[in-house]
């Protein structure tokens, strides 16, 4: 073969991987080009997912989650149907509103997907474990709707600096439900996250990286705690009552944390299961309360 020939086969190979490079960003292109036109009637499953979608202006919502007590649906959305909780989800609300999809959390997929899927509707995942996992959900909602701007406005708002020091108080972070159980929260947690941000050390381990696992009393007792902090996973009144309850027993009592009068309760609005755009005023709200044990 001579030169020339080798010098025009070489030509027509490069030329062939343009055109095949080509060809391949095209169909990438019209693929995410394909899924935002057809998602123009979507529903919200949280909250914090309804919060920021009213925050980033997407207006293809058809339907969003009922608001616990002590939360609000956003005006833009006041007039869409409420489709339950994860909690209480209505999934017959959900379908009559033919969504092309539907929001769910990743931390609460078990009680939607295998739903929503035996009625063939399609579900969109979204992580709300931690404020860095809400930033990369912001970047990807804003691509996915056109939104950009808007995503960056917002991931700059949870932008929080963490707390350096020398200080860092041992705290115990337990999640009541409605009868009296709770669960002990580990640094894996939205929460726990916040705490070891803002310079506490979350006692409750887990080998599993679970958010949450079944308190260990022992543990408890010897690690002496400088904080506790409750939370309530529904019917937080209730909740918070019967940890006023609990704390009132001997055992209770010899604990650091309630004989030294630094036990709180992080309520809604400002805190909730998952992270969500009030992530900033719970954050200050942690730092003011591990600060106080400074001061005794």
């Amino acid at each position: 073969m001579s030169k020339i020939q080798i010098r025009l086969l070489s030509m027509c190979l490069i030329l062939l991987l343009i055109l095949i490079g080509g060809w391949v960003w095209l169909i990438l292109v019209t693929n995410d080009e394909s899924d935002r036109t057809t998602l123009n009637r979507v529903v919200t499953t949280t909250n914090a997912q309804t919060q920021v979608f009213d925050q980033l202006g997407i207006d293809q919502v058809v339907g969003v989650a009922t608001p616990g007590a002590k939360q609000n649906v956003p005006n833009c959305y006041q007039d869409l149907p409420q489709v339950g909780n994860h909690i209480s989800p209505n999934i017959e609300k959900i379908a009559s509103l033919k969504p092309d999809a539907v929001y769910v959390d990743a931390a609460l997929v078990d009680d939607y997907q295998q739903k929503l899927t035996s009625d063939h509707i399609r579900t969109e995942i979204l992580d709300f474990k931690t404020v860095g996992d809400l930033q990369d959900s912001l970047t990807y909602l804003g691509e996915t709707y056109g939104k950009t701007a808007e995503a960056k406005r917002l991931k700059a708002k949870l932008d929080l600096k963490d707390t350096t020091t020398q200080h860092h108080p041992k705290v115990l972070l337990l999640m009541g439900m409605p009868g009296g159980s709770f669960l002990a929260g580990t640094k894996y947690s939205y929460v726990g996250d916040l705490i070891e941000r803002a310079g506490g050390n979350v006692i409750t381990t887990s080998q599993a990286k679970s958010d949450y696992v079944q308190p260990n009393i022992e543990q408890i007792a010897t690690e002496q705690p400088d904080v506790i902090i409750t939370m309530a996973h529904a019917m937080e009144d209730s909740v918070f009552e019967s940890f006023q309850a609990e704390f009132k027993s001997a055992n209770w009592q010899t604990i650091k944390a309630v004989k030294e009068q630094h036990v709180y309760q992080a309520k809604e609005p400002t805190f909730s299961m998952t992270a969500n755009m009030n992530a900033p005023k719970a954050f200050k709200q942690i730092q003011d309360w591990l600060a106080e044990t400074q001061k005794n």
